[in-house]
Order: structure tokens, then C-alpha cells, then sequence
């Protein structure tokens, strides 16, 4: 079903996720945060540094926002949780959104966040995505040569093919159709891709989503695509949840379903 809306107003849109994003508490972090840009082009980066680190590997942390809207404030606490429940060095990346450039440019910013994790020694590579930004890790896990995957809620399939109508906690389907048909590059919501298309050369993956979640479908999809291909894969669904559970108000979930992707993955 696709539905005729409107163009968004963005740059409203925009301001309104970062002034949200500044009125949430911080969430306690026994760490060091601190932000950076990568590359000439200055992209906006942060860094989570816990105090005492565990595990050898690093995290892209990837963020929601239907590709259309998001800073680095917009999952700060997420990116804490991550890196204070697991002991672990994320860097948030700030990748460029659409309508102003297309997924695969939002996908070489990914990979521009690889390569400066790499290059601060860890040794292993996980790209972390929610929502949106889970599509940003699957297109851009094999040109960053992630060695594992974590994707909370992604949206897989940016045609819509897949997603439920009838679940009662999706993302907003007009927003999506609007801003995927142009983060694909094609200009309509029929020219954008499944990234279940084909899973073969991915790395280990942990999938967690909402059992009220319209894009439900595409995480199960995913999963039994890329069994299918030999790749060791878990899907985690959270009952009761909807989209965006992991900054909702019950952080036990949260926190467990982030010990469960690293137990998954041994980071």
C-alpha cells in the first residue's frame, strides 16, 4: 500500500528530533565522551570510552531517523548503554541523510567511522544500527569489512513490500515512503532496494525488534535469509514492544537485549 503524502518540512523536522534529544536526562556513564570529526569533510563523530574496558573490539553506532532526520544527540543514551553494558569503545557517526544524498553516501560515512575505529587498534569491527540506521550498516557492512552486525528494529526493505499496516507500533509508513524513495536515489518507492536481497558475505548478525513492530516482517525475512546463505544469524523479538523500544522507558530490555547481542557475537 503506498500512500500520496505531502513533502515533509525538514528542516523542522530536524529541529525538533535535536531539541527532543537535549531534554532527556544523560545517562549516567562511567567514561570518557568525547566528540571528533572524520575525514576532510569533517564529519561529526563521537566517542564513548568506558573506564574500564572488556572486550578488544570497537562499535559504529548508527542512528534512527527514517534516514531523513538525527544527530549525535538524537541515541547519546543508547550509545552509553552500549558501551557502559558491554565495556566497549563506540563511536557514533553523524552520516549524512537524505534528501540531500543517498543511502550509499550515508553508507561510506559507515565506513569512514570503520576506518578510524580500526585505526585506534581495536581489533574487531561491529557496526550497530537502529531503525534507519540499521539499513546504513547492512549496505555498508561488506565495504567495512564489519566483522559483525547488531541491528535494533532496522528497516530492510526501503520498498515498504514488507511492512505490516496492521501492527499497531511502526514507524510512520508516510514519512518512510517520502524519504526512502529519495535516499535510494531513484526518486520512487518502487525503485528502492531489499537488503535481504541477497545476504550472502555478511557477517555474523543479531537482530533484535518489537513483536508490535510494522517492520517485524523484514527482521524475519533478514534472518532466515542469511541462514539461508551460512550466516549465522539470531532473531530477538521483544514482546509487547514497539518501534524504538530501545529508547523507551523500560531499560531493563534495553540493557538486556544488549547483553544479548554481545553474548551472540562474544564481544
Amino acid at each position: 500500500m503506498l500512500v500520496r503524502v505531502q513533502p515533509p518540512d525538514i528542516d523542522e523536522l530536524r529541529r525538533e528530533a535535536h531539541e527532543r534529544a537535549l531534554t532527556r536526562p544523560r545517562v549516567p556513564f562511567d567514561g570518557r565522551v568525547r566528540d571528533s570529526t572524520l575525514g576532510e569533510a569533517g564529519l561529526p563523530a563521537r566517542w564513548y570510552e568506558p573506564a574500564l574496558i572488556a572486550s578488544g573490539a570497537g562499535v559504529v553506532f548508527l542512528h534512527g531517523g527514517y534516514g531523513l532526520f538525527g544527530d549525535l544527540e538524537l541515541q547519546d543514551g543508547y550509545c552509553r548503554r552500549i558501551a557502559g553494558t558491554l565495556g566497549i569503545t563506540v563511536l557514533s557517526v553523524a552520516y549524512r541523510l537524505a534528501p540531500e544524498v543517498t543511502l550509499a553516501e550515508s553508507a561510506a560515512d559507515a565506513v569512514a567511522g570503520a576506518e578510524a575505529l580500526r585505526a585506534s587498534g581495536l581489533e574487531r569491527l561491529v557496526l550497530w544500527g537502529d531503525s534507519a540506521g540499521g539499513t546504513v550498516a547492512l549496505a555498508a557492512a561488506r565495504d567495512a569489512r564489519a566483522d559483525a552486525l547488531v541491528l535494533t528494529n532496522p528497516t530492510v526493505d526501503l520498498s515498504l513490500a514488507s511492512y505490516d499496516d496492521d501492527a499497531p507500533g511502526g514507524p510512520g509508513r508516510e514519512l518512510s515512503e517520502w524519504s526512502f524513495a529519495r535516499w535510494a536515489g531513484g526518486g520512487t518507492i518502487a525503485d528502492a532496494p531489499d537488503l535481504a536481497a541477497d545476504t550472502r558475505g555478511l557477517p555474523p548478525l543479531f537482530v533484535a525488534v518489537g513483536a508490535d513492530d510494522s517492520l517485524l516482517p523484514d527482521a524475519r525475512r533478514l534472518v532466515s535469509a542469511a541462514e539461508s546463505t551460512g550466516v549465522p544469524a539470531r532473531l530477538r523479538i521483544v514482546p509487547g514492544a514497539a518501534h524504538g523500544f530501545m529508547g523507551g522507558p523500560d531499560l531493563g530490555i534495553a540493557a538486556d537485549v544488549i547483553r544479548d547481542a554481545g553474548r551472540f557475537l562474544a564481544l
